[in-house]
């Protein structure tokens, strides 16, 4: 122990020595302060690094699973517009197929009729040039001649009323082909255009159920990063308390000791 010559020389360096001891420990609280809120500050901007970093991901994947669902749009547009070509070009086909068969049938019938005609004009010319040749044993060639002749008219008007029966049933015909492929080629574009939606439909509901996923995913993210704060910040506490618990159990300690001194050294100027 350091010799002393007085009693004010004693208490002189123990005050001093107090007092030193006691600016060590405010400097040593300083610097866990200091290092605390230091350490304090970089797990905060880690830990909105973090959140930045995920909500960016975030941000990323959902723009391209959008990106993915409008060119999927596009692809089956694309397709179904092709498909829907295929049906009205084949509806075309078939359908100048069926006028062409309706002009074709329409040109038979005419013929035929031009062909009765020329059948029962022969007929009735033969007819007339029969009776001319029996001018003497007729006694009524000119009933005869006009007989013919009513015979003649009636039955080019029987032609011409078959004739016109059969253009009006080769003209319903016609039609209702027509019809059935016209009601077939707009069932066709119907279905098509029902499975066009569903196909539109189905992308949606998978978009839906993946942005759903990706939310999940990035709040579990969140979460697990908030944790992982939070433990840290715990963490940095309890070593925090556990320092001053040591830096304040040292302080007492060398208080003691101080004052166990001091009083030995006063004790030798009893």
């Amino acid at each position: 122990m350091k010799s002393f010559q007085s009693v004010e020389e004693v208490n002189e360096y123990f005050e001093k020595a107090l007092a030193d001891l006691d600016k060590e420990y405010e400097q040593k609280l300083l610097t866990i302060e200091k290092n605390e809120q230091q350490v304090t500050r970089t797990l905060q901007k880690q830990y909105e690094q973090q959140k930045k970093a995920i909500a960016q991901q975030y941000e990323h994947e959902e723009k391209k699973l959008n990106q993915n669902r409008d060119q999927a749009i596009g692809k089956i547009e694309m397709l179904f517009a092709n498909k829907r070509e295929v049906i009205l070009e084949k509806y075309n086909i078939v359908c100048e197929e069926e006028k062409k068969n309706y002009h074709v049938n329409k040109i038979e019938l005419l013929e035929q009729k031009q062909a009765e005609e020329c059948r029962k004009f022969q007929f009735y010319h033969e007819q007339q040039k029969a009776l001319i040749t029996q001018i003497a044993q007729a006694t009524d060639l000119t009933g005869a001649m006009e007989q013919a002749l009513d015979n003649l008219h009636q039955e080019f008007t029987d032609t011409l009323s078959k004739s016109n029966q059969q253009f009006d049933e080769a003209e319903q015909l016609f039609e209702e082909n027509c019809h059935v492929l016209v009601q077939k080629r707009d069932e066709a574009i119907e279905n098509l255009m029902d499975n066009e939606a569903a196909s539109q439909s189905q992308l949606d509901d998978q978009l839906f159920e993946a942005l759903h996923d990706l939310s999940e995913k990035t709040e579990k993210n969140y979460e697990q990063i908030e944790q992982s704060y939070i433990e840290k910040e715990q963490s940095l506490q309890e070593m925090v308390f556990a320092r001053l618990e040591k830096i304040n159990a040292d302080y007492d300690k060398q208080r003691e000791k101080l004052f166990e001194l001091q009083e030995e050294a006063l004790a030798l100027f009893d």
